[in-house]
């Protein structure tokens, strides 16, 4: 039990560590910019200031291109604060669509470094599960993780969700697939233990060309 325990604490670690990793590369990018923007208003200013005239169109642009990379890097923390929020409640109503949804923002940068693009079909209804929402995004980062890594050929991953509400699904599937991948699906011990936590099952779906994480049916 301990051991367990054990792998589920590195694999929340890593995932968190990946996530904060990946915003505040962002964040840096951001901050380069808003930094080579003060650069040019100061050297607008010791222009200015040899009577040379400003060009308020110029001027006009660098703020723009600062408030910009303000905002981004603000959206960027509020999701990482989102993120570190998970952990409040150890159980907690999720809904699949939103969380999904959520990472896929999250980990954008990470996702199109792989050249994937990801297409997320709604359910019909909205679909909850009663789990513990940091390693449901966890989970839910590792299979998209895996998908794109198993995707061969358009480099499309398509997510859907099962249509009876009572029996949660996610399901991940690709145009085609690197077979050897989808034959040892989230073998890890780290992976192992996550889908022991969340009382989750992952099966390859009917064409093989993809897989779904899969909660027990609910009476």
């Amino acid at each position: 039990m301990e051991k367990n325990e054990n792998m589920l604490a590195d694999a929340g670690m890593k995932f968190f560590g990946k996530m904060t990793a990946s915003a505040t590369h962002e964040i840096k990018n951001a901050l380069a910019i808003i930094n080579e923007s003060a650069g040019l208003l100061e050297d607008l200013s010791i222009m200015a200031s040899k009577d040379h005239p400003l060009s308020p169109i110029r001027i006009k642009d660098i703020s723009q291109m600062v408030t910009r990379h303000v905002q981004r890097s603000d959206l960027i923390l509020k999701k990482i604060n989102r993120l570190s929020h998970s952990f409040d409640l150890s159980t907690q109503s999720a809904d699949l669509e939103k969380t999904v949804c959520f990472i896929l923002d999250l980990a954008s940068r990470l996702v199109e470094m792989q050249g994937v693009t990801v297409e997320v079909t709604s359910p019909i209804s909205p679909i909850t599960v009663n789990t513990n929402l940091f390693y449901l995004k966890n989970m839910i980062w590792r299979a998209i993780e895996t998908a794109c890594l198993a995707n061969k050929g358009k480099n499309r991953v398509m997510v859907s969700f099962g249509t009876d509400p009572f029996a949660p699904s996610i399901w991940f599937s690709m145009d085609t697939v690197k077979n050897d991948l989808l034959d040892d699906l989230f073998g890890s011990k780290q992976d192992q233990a996550l889908a022991a936590h969340l009382d989750i099952s992952i099966e390859n779906n009917n064409n093989n060309n993809g897989f779904g994480l899969l909660w027990p049916k609910r009476i």
